[in-house]
């Protein structure tokens, strides 16, 4: 993924995770007492989940840190002279799934809890369940990924004369294509009609929860900046 790629991504977090919350449908119909529920229990896992990461961020944002030093200093220049095409961006790709890897680990337990309660929630509105229960399993599956090989990685790929990736990044690139996933991906719009006035407080709480863990997303892209300049990576 190129860095304006990653950026666009970002953005676009951003904007899902400020979007503004409709408390109650105007069509004026009256929501089944299960799709209440179910929205309520949604609300319930979805701030627990997004206020135990806010907690975590710094632990995260030390995890990419650490990350990117042990990387700097295992493999300095690993890629140095090497082209920029496609190879070298489905190497950055894979730097951005180490990244995610190392980040979401304090969050595992939260991650497994939320996925546990969302993953299970049903609404008369089958894509909202849809949306709900990918959202839960890719969460989940991004806890579980294994850490990839960069420089070991990055190392085949110059000994092939740049010529040649190696098997692990492709497969890896696509794993964390599949689960890739960001805060606030449930569209808002599809879970207001059941919202209750009574939760605009909780609603309004994880809002601004979910900024603060973007815009930690968005402050990302530095040390991933740096290790791509460390590995003289170019994508």
């Amino acid at each position: 993924m190129s860095g304006k790629a990653l950026i666009s991504i970002l953005v676009t977090l951003l904007t899902l995770a400020v979007a503004p919350t409709t408390a109650l449908a105007k069509s004026g119909t009256k929501p089944k007492k299960s799709d209440i529920a179910a929205t309520r229990a949604y609300i319930q896992a979805d701030y627990t989940l997004v206020h135990t990461a806010r907690i975590n961020m710094k632990t995260g944002e030390a995890a990419l840190e650490e990350l990117r030093s042990k990387l700097g200093a295992e493999c300095p220049r690993a890629a140095a002279a090497s082209p920029e095409n496609e190879a070298a961006e489905k190497l950055s790709n894979e730097v951005i799934g180490a990244m995610s890897v190392v980040f979401i680990r304090s969050d595992v337990q939260a991650v497994g809890n939320f996925a546990e309660t969302a993953g299970r929630l049903h609404w008369s509105n089958p894509k909202l369940t849809r949306r709900v229960a990918s959202y839960a399993a890719k969460l989940k599956a991004l806890t579980v990924l294994v850490m990839p090989d960069v420089c070991g990685d990055v190392r085949a790929w110059a000994t092939s004369g740049y010529r040649t990736l190696p098997a692990s990044t492709t497969q890896f690139d696509r794993q964390f294509s599949a689960e890739d996933v960001g805060i606030g991906e449930v569209p808002a719009r599809l879970l207001a009609p059941y919202e209750h006035p009574s939760e605009r407080a909780t609603l309004a709480r994880t809002t601004q929860f979910e900024s603060e863990l973007v815009d930690a997303e968005a402050r990302a892209v530095e040390p991933w900046s740096k290790i791509l300049d460390a590995l003289k990576l170019q994508p």
